[in-house]
């Protein structure tokens, strides 16, 4: 058996996984990956659409910035962001699938009661 086999997952890229997946943890974060889908957006127009404070938006675009999944630009007084890693709506949707398919099961055990 080859040695990486014997000794298991390396640490650092269990703990470096375990920060990504912490970054999608957070509902409103999700909100603003689902808002930039659509379009890049100001700060402004995310604050709108989510209807929280601009300091909360902020927060959660900068834990998505240092996650490397965002893009940002300056463009005259306002900062806009836009999606940098598609791969966030695939995930979303294997995740997305695991629940529907959770749910499924679930009506059907209570519809066989």
């Amino acid at each position: 058996m080859p040695a990486s086999q014997k000794e298991g997952p390396n640490r650092e890229t269990l703990t470096r996984v375990a920060e990504l997946f912490r970054v999608f943890s957070e509902p409103t974060r999700l909100a603003i990956l689902q808002f930039l889908r659509e379009r890049s957006m100001s700060v402004n127009e995310l604050v709108e659409r989510l209807e929280t404070s601009q300091a909360n938006v902020s927060k959660q675009l900068k834990t998505l910035y240092e996650a490397d999944l965002l893009h940002r630009e300056q463009r005259g007084n306002q900062v806009f962001y836009s999606i940098k890693e598609e791969m966030v709506y695939e995930l979303c949707a294997i995740v997305c699938d695991k629940l529907n398919r959770t749910a499924r099961a679930s009506a059907e055990i209570v519809y066989q009661i």
